[in-house]
């Protein structure tokens, strides 16, 4: 590796600025871009025009996964992909996803300039709707692509309008039929977290990604007078879910190794004065912990069940992601460490507590993950940010990795 060679953090910082404009809404400090919507298509073609401009071929997938691939010297190997998303949740920051992607660029960016061969090609990746907070489930141009979800189960999914996710991707005009098939992939992310920034360290090793399970659920029940109805003869909905939710909190701060969140909640029919007839919620399981993650995802579904019952209310229950508990590949998150030694900076190992596409490119790749801190752990927010020299020295690493894995050529 070359510990000289450095990405121009000017350019970089731009390009994600550049980015960050779009999507900007009336009444919203930060960028809200739903996957597949008007905002992620004009920064997908901002995307797709500085691909092309750099004279990369540029891919689009059945799931609308964008790759842009530099030819390597010898065509028969497959690519090293680096990368992360484009889409935001509502009202987020302009690194989350954004800085992975546009990382990748800069890295090409770079090599092309030192006019760098590489025996494989590399490659730079922008996943489809990471965040699912249109379509459900997150991660899926990620799940999809490594044959985790079937292709027309995602293409069914609908959004709160009733709109399909493939009806989504023709009206952007990323409805793909190409694929491209990575030797490796390495995605560069902010921590999301506060652990590297409180604790000091400049890179996170990321060694796994902790399991994620999502449910909707609903609590049927039966409306009445809020002042005449007796405690026990109510079928209360929101008394069931918030049994629930205030059960699941016990359970998980006794296990010590797992997270459990109802980020979402929906009362029927909604008036101060009326037993809630209806609870409509999500849940949202963590735990990087292999047995812990079965055991707790077992226990959701008991309890909801067990509450429901107990209380005389109809339950309805879909889990909408499953995503198991990943540990990378020793010699991948070596690689990073190693790079970050070489360097210089201080690392930490640490596994993920957010979701990322690289759990479900391990399935199909050597995969691994570089980290830089999060001022204060903030994210999913417009509060989202990291310090310049963070953002430098990660993308530095993302370089570093990518010429290693793809077999630099030496002049």
């Amino acid at each position: 590796m070359n510990e000289e060679l450095r990405v121009d953090a000017v350019r970089l910082l731009s390009s994600l600025n550049e980015l960050g404009m779009i999507g900007r809404r009336q009444g919203f400090k930060g960028v809200t871009r739903l996957a597949l919507s008007e905002e992620d298509r004009e920064a997908r073609d901002l995307l797709v025009s500085w691909m092309e401009e750099e004279g990369l071929n540029v891919r689009v997938d059945p799931i609308g996964n964008i790759f842009g691939v530099r030819k390597g010297s010898n065509p028969a190997l497959k690519p090293v992909l680096m990368g992360s998303h484009i889409d935001t949740v509502i009202d987020a920051g302009i690194y989350d996803g954004a800085y992975g992607v546009l990382s990748a660029l800069e890295v090409i960016r770079r090599i092309d300039e030192e006019g760098i061969e590489t025996q494989h090609p590399i490659g730079v990746a922008a996943f489809t709707n990471e965040e699912g907070v249109r379509f459900q489930p997150d991660m899926m141009g990620s799940l999809v692509k490594s044959g985790g979800y079937p292709l027309e189960k995602a293409y069914a999914r609908k959004d709160d309008d009733g709109v399909t996710v493939k009806e989504a991707l023709k009206g952007i005009g990323y409805l793909g039929r190409e694929d491209v098939k990575p030797e490796a992939y390495f995605e560069l992310h902010v921590e999301q977290g506060p652990i590297l920034h409180r604790r000091g360290f400049e890179i996170g090793v990321v060694e796994g990604v902790q399991g994620i399970a999502w449910w909707r659920m609903a609590l049927r029940g039966e409306a009445n007078h809020a002042g005449t109805t007796p405690l026990d003869m109510r079928r209360d909905a929101m008394a069931g879910a918030a049994e629930l939710y205030a059960g699941l909190l016990k359970y998980v701060a006794a296990k010590g190794n797992a997270l459990c969140t109802m980020g979402r909640l929906r009362l029927e029919p909604g008036a101060i004065n009326v037993v809630p007839s209806l609870a409509d919620f999500t849940v949202d399981y963590r735990s990087y912990d292999d047995a812990t993650f079965k055991e707790g995802k077992a226990e959701v579904e008991r309890r909801s069940e067990e509450i429901a019952k107990r209380r005389g209310l109809t339950l309805e229950r879909e889990m909408t992601a499953d995503a198991q508990p990943v540990h990378f590949r020793p010699e991948m998150v070596d690689l990073i460490e190693g790079s970050a030694n070489r360097r210089g900076y201080s690392t930490f190992r640490l596994p993920s507590g957010a979701g990322h596409d690289a759990q479900f490119m391990h399935v199909i790749c050597p995969t691994a993950m570089i980290f830089v801190p999060s001022i204060n752990g903030v994210s999913h927010s417009p509060g989202e940010k990291s310090l310049p020299e963070d953002i430098e020295r990660g993308a530095n690493i993302l370089l570093d990795c990518a010429l290693e894995k793809a077999g630099r050529r030496r002049n």
